[in-house]
């Protein structure tokens, strides 16, 4: 499913893990004015079905994303905006030329592929892999608490109403799949700086995980074209705090 919303400068937005293109509706509306903004649902999340393939990839990914987009929208310079696996798919994106970006947005993307490259992020690698490792070892309603813990803290994923827990539960299997194609991307830091020539503004949150915080620091320093700003948010911002991210997102398409 791809929805569609506003007129003008083509903007496609890719969502975060456990997520759907429901994330992105406030930014879509701020930018109707002005944009032709496209919201899919990534394989496995919203009303997409789990996808079949293995091992997954990015490029399968991104593969079933493109063959769901009009073929005008491919055709044209678009605005690209992701966040975190979202992020990563978007990266990736502009690493291949897939499509063609005139302004590329990233909110913590999660390319765990760059952490072993860092010579200062092994723990922050094990770390990452401590989860994906233990997800596929749990229950639905445990893996999703694991996963949602993570990203926002220890207890958060209790506190949410039962049929919000039941809903993430039943996206959860898909995680294991996304930190897969994330973990085995092909791509270094310097296969990033070759490829990506857009303007990026990238986005982090101040009170993410290290994890999410570091690859945006590693990015930070190799992009050609590229401002970071961070914001007073955790790495689910663009969803708990939209009128927060939506704004630095909006200025910097408009320019």
């Amino acid at each position: 499913m791809v929805k569609q919303l506003g007129y003008g400068q083509p903007a496609l937005l890719l969502h975060s893990s456990m997520s759907s293109h429901r994330q992105w509706l406030s930014l879509a509306s701020e930018l109707s004015a002005t944009h032709s903004c496209y919201l899919p649902d990534l394989a496995g999340y919203g009303a997409e079905p789990l996808p079949a393939i293995q091992p997954w990839s990015l490029a399968a990914e991104a593969d079933l994303l493109l063959a769901a987009l009009p073929d005008t929208l491919k055709a044209q310079p678009l605005d690209l905006i992701g966040h975190s696996y979202g992020g990563a798919l978007a990266l990736h994106l502009a690493r291949t030329q897939k499509l063609q970006i005139r302004k590329l947005v990233l909110f913590e993307p999660v390319a765990f592929h760059v952490l072993p490259q860092l010579p200062d992020a092994s723990a922050l690698w094990q770390e990452v892999r401590a989860l994906a490792d233990a997800l596929p070892t749990l229950n639905a309603i445990q893996a999703a608490e694991r996963f949602i813990d993570y990203w926002q803290h220890k207890g958060f994923f209790a506190g949410l109403p039962v049929r919000m827990q039941q809903q993430l539960a039943l996206q959860v299997a898909k995680v294991s799949l996304d930190f897969q194609a994330l973990s085995q991307e092909p791509a270094s830091l310097a296969d990033y700086a070759d490829a990506v020539k857009s303007p990026v503004l990238l986005l982090s949150g101040s009170h993410s995980r290290q994890s999410a915080q570091r690859i945006s620091a590693a990015l930070r320093s190799v992009l050609p074209d590229v401002r970071l700003q961070r914001l007073e948010c955790g790495h689910m911002g663009p969803v708990t705090h939209p009128d927060l991210v939506n704004k630095p997102i909006a200025d910097f398409l408009l320019v």
